[in-house]
């Protein structure tokens, strides 16, 4: 497969399995959401050969080159993302296939049919077979955003990604609409920002395209007030503190498939963006190491503020929900060094790079297996308080085992990818001499042990509190399992990651 095939491939692929999940209906829809899983990662992975072998692919769309048309490109950041998104997401279809039931109705071996969770009620049988479509949409939105070239394509995918996102939460029912619609506001308060930062650099430039933008690019007012625009919707998308309140009502209330993709992969369009805008496009003008400066030191509270918040939390999926937050917390410090903002050299910017797209992928698998961990244990107990599932991994040894490794991982201890991120973004910030990112890291990761192993000591109690109120079955439990090995096995994809980011990095 060539790479302009294999890019147009990427794109197609989702957005087809969510035409096809929709016509479908309740009966075809886990069809059509397995065969799209299954058909996205070789292509994911074509893409990233292709980029690798032969630098950045570029399809111009209908055959009309920029400005007139709209370019689709893939360097070594936006395939790396793909490949995580790809990866993840088929994990999280294996998982959705038994938690919904293969047909979108209540079973014996449904995890949706048991017991209600703190966010009410199970989603209605009627309406599980919705995720498939919104979920593949979400994920076709994902493609298309980590493809395109123009700001105004990007927003048009961010809206999609975060109506799909919406929708994708109120599918928990009455219990998640407060949530939900707290989400809906944030996100479009989100877009609007976003998009009048847009308006703002096309009304000075004449041109949408990032190339382009980047070689015309003028300090003025209007291209710091855009900025100032875009960076803050895109803050409220990713929920970066103290921009997160709406995150852990959001995650935390929704189904469980939900919520890993949530988590896993849609608050890190935001981080992407950040990325785009500060490493490619507003970093070349006068002053601009400020904005990443403010970043990292948001970063720096998020990591501290989620940690301490996860510790204080006695239900498990409001604890991975704030973890959330404090994991985002790294990736804005990690953006920070790679601005190479206050004399970073040019070494710790790039394994700053590194550093953040390694803890990204790593975060994304470790949590996804996380919040499966809590879907199962809920399904069991009918409930997710931390001190009343003590014995739970004599009962369920495999979801204990998946919990523990991605607590490894996200705690940052060897030999997991977390591990060789967190060392990588430390040995960044001490090439730059930036000894307190050092600190926050380590303080950190002894908060995240706090609270994750707090929450695993209670598999290994003497006797359980409660006993199990329901069977789980084994695929939801393996699928939450690979997921925790991905996150693992992560720890060996350093050197080639680094080979693939530096395809297309701006310079």
């Amino acid at each position: 497969m060539t790479g302009s095939a294999a890019l147009v491939t990427v794109l197609v692929v989702p957005l087809a399995g969510a035409v096809a999940a929709l016509l479908a209906g309740r009966r075809g829809a886990v069809a059509a959401g397995l065969l799209t899983s299954a058909l996205g990662v070789p292509a994911a992975l074509a893409l990233a050969g292709a980029v690798l072998a032969g630098g950045m692919q570029r399809v111009a769309v209908g055959g009309w080159a920029v400005p007139l048309g709209i370019e689709l490109r893939a360097d070594g950041l936006a395939a790396a993302m793909l490949l995580m998104t790809a990866v993840i997401g088929a994990g999280i279809a294996v998982y959705a296939w038994r938690y919904f039931g293969a047909a979108g109705h209540h079973d014996p071996h449904d995890l949706a049919a048991g017991p209600p969770g703190p966010a009410g009620k199970a989603a209605p049988a009627s309406t599980q077979w919705l995720f498939w479509p919104v979920w593949l949409l979400a994920w076709g939105a994902l493609n298309a955003l980590y493809l395109s070239g123009d700001l105004f394509n990007l927003y048009v995918t961010l809206e999609l990604l975060g109506l799909a996102a919406v929708a994708l939460v109120a599918l928990a029912g009455a219990g998640a609409a407060a949530a939900a619609l707290r989400y809906l506001l944030l996100a479009l308060l989100g877009s609007m920002l976003y998009i009048l930062g847009v308006e703002l650099l096309y009304a000075a430039h004449q041109t949408m395209d990032l190339l382009q933008l980047r070689e015309r690019l003028q300090p003025g007012l209007s291209v710091w007030l855009a900025a100032a625009l875009m960076t803050t919707g895109l803050l409220v998308k990713t929920a970066i503190f103290p921009l997160h309140f709406w995150l852990p009502p959001a995650h935390g209330s929704a189904p469980a498939p939900v919520s890993a993709a949530l988590s896993a992969l849609v608050v890190k369009a935001g981080f992407y963006l950040l990325a785009r805008l500060w490493l490619d496009l507003f970093g070349a003008l006068p002053g601009a190491g400020v904005v990443p400066a403010l970043l990292g030191a948001l970063g720096a509270c998020a990591v501290l503020w989620g940690g301490v918040q996860a510790l204080r939390q006695t239900r498990l999926k409001a604890m991975i929900a704030y973890s959330t937050v404090a994991q985002l917390g790294y990736l804005m410090i990690a953006l920070l060094l790679a601005s190479g903002a206050g004399g970073a050299a040019a070494g710790a910017a790039g394994g700053a790079m590194h550093a953040a797209v390694l803890l990204a992928a790593s975060h994304a698998a470790a949590k996804a297996s996380m919040f499966m961990c809590a879907g199962s244990l809920l399904a069991a107990y009918g409930h997710d308080r931390i001190d009343a599932m003590a014995g739970f991994g004599t009962q369920l040894p495999i979801t204990a085992t998946a919990f523990a490794l991605a607590a490894l991982s996200l705690v940052g201890l060897p030999p997991t990818g977390g591990f060789v991120g967190k060392f990588a973004l430390v040995e960044a910030a001490v090439r730059a001499g930036a000894w307190w990112a050092v600190a926050v890291v380590l303080a950190g990761s002894l908060l995240a042990a706090a609270f994750l192993f707090h929450a695993l000591s209670r598999a290994f109690a003497d006797a359980p509190a409660d006993k199990t109120s329901a069977e789980v079955p084994a695929a939801p439990q393996l699928a939450a399992l690979a997921l925790a090995l991905v996150a693992v096995a992560l720890a060996a994809a350093g050197e080639p990651l680094r080979r693939l980011l530096t395809v297309g990095a701006a310079t």
